[in-house]
């Protein structure tokens, strides 16, 4: 049920709250490339300096987290107004919250158990993971492309 509820509220939040997703698409393409390269040496350096009494699955957990869902979000939430409309901005809001969920179902799965439908959907969104980053880099550089800026 925690899958299916992150979806939603990310899919519902990418919809109502329309900013920009380009940049909060391709910071999310990043922070998984960062965490895959130096997240779990930044999370044994913290576990061993830092919170020496927390364990590191939660701390490696915590650091994905972060540089997956917390700091994309951010630049998300700071973006200008706009982007998309129509259909298009629909498929958006749902290509990046499955692009987003998706990513961070392995720290949600540490923290929330998985019901059988969520394990079902996760499932299926994995399956097909490379096609929807695929989709979500060029709805981010169409997003880029197509902003225009209102003081010009």
């Amino acid at each position: 049920m925690a899958f299916i509820v992150v979806l939603a509220a990310l899919a519902l939040l990418f919809y109502l709250v329309r900013k920009h997703t380009g940049p909060a698409h391709l910071a999310v393409i990043a922070g998984v490339s960062v965490n895959n390269t130096f997240g779990l040496q930044f999370s044994e350096f913290l576990h061993n300096n830092v919170f020496t009494t927390i364990e590191l699955d939660f701390i490696v957990n915590c650091v994905s987290i972060l540089l997956i869902l917390a700091f994309p979000m951010l630049l998300y939430l700071k973006s200008s107004r706009g982007g998309l409309f129509g259909i298009l901005r629909i498929v958006e809001a749902a290509i990046f919250a499955a692009i987003v969920a998706s990513l961070i179902a392995g720290p949600l799965a540490y923290f929330f158990s998985f019901d059988n439908l969520s394990t079902e959907i996760y499932s299926f969104i994995k399956s097909i993971e490379g096609p929807i980053i695929l989709v979500g880099v060029i709805s981010a550089y169409v997003d880029i492309l197509t902003y225009r800026d209102r003081y010009y």
